[in-house]
């Protein structure tokens, strides 16, 4: 796994729309090493780019593998916003020369993913913290040393299913957890990013990936934490 703490465009990078192929367009402009939309499917089925719903009119996800396939050294990280979407979104990224080069996180079922031969080979699985552990962002204001089990819960869940990064929402970042998935061989990647005093502690703990809605900032201040 690199030392080098990666860098995803969060959708709606610097002020271009959430989930638009502006923003698309605008994160493939930039060095960084992937880009995030959201991934849901639209009433006709068909695989769309929206949050919390993907109108008829949404921007499929044809349209951003198509962009993304003129740029080979970015990844797209899918964050699956409803169940079921794995093998869909797997046989469309193969289809469009897209493998290797996608990132899956969000509503991912680890079942499902070690039952769709060839996919475990082309996408790299960022498996969301609170999708495995109930009740998570209570108990971990609650309980103490709960990042602890926490940490132990996901290990174990990781290391079942040959996953080797957790994505969790940065609040929840603390330095022990980080080192315990470190012992286990696992990666953090956090998300959202965005303010450089915190870039700064992310890039100095060397995570995994740190997704941003500011990735320009990001960009400079990786460059200038010197890691290797």
């Amino acid at each position: 796994m690199s030392t080098k703490t990666l860098i995803t465009a969060h959708s709606g990078a610097d002020d271009t729309p959430d989930n638009s192929l502006a923003f698309v367009r605008y994160a493939l402009t930039l060095p960084v090493d992937a880009l995030e939309v959201d991934v849901r499917r639209r009433a006709d089925g068909v695989l769309a780019i929206g949050h919390d719903e993907a109108g008829d009119t949404a921007p499929t996800l044809l349209d951003v593998f198509a962009l993304a396939g003129a740029h080979p050294s970015v990844k797209v990280n899918c964050d699956l916003k409803e169940p079921g979407l794995e093998q869909d979104v797997y046989q469309l990224a193969i289809q469009e020369g897209l493998s290797g080069r996608i990132i899956y996180s969000g509503t991912v079922d680890v079942n499902a993913l070690d039952n769709i031969p060839g996919l475990r080979e082309s996408v790299e699985i960022y498996l969301n913290l609170e999708e495995y552990v109930p009740d998570l962002y209570n108990n971990y204001r609650n309980i103490p040393d709960f990042e602890l089990k926490a940490a132990e819960t996901i290990c174990n869940i990781c290391t079942e299913h040959g996953i080797h990064v957790v994505n969790m929402n940065q609040i929840l970042v603390t330095k022990r957890f980080c080192e315990r998935l470190v012992q286990k061989g696992l990666g953090v990647s956090a998300w959202t990013v965005d303010w450089p005093e915190e870039m700064q502690w992310f890039f100095a703990n060397r995570v995994h990936n740190l997704t941003t809605r500011r990735p320009k900032n990001a960009l400079t201040a990786r460059s200038t934490a010197d890691q290797g």
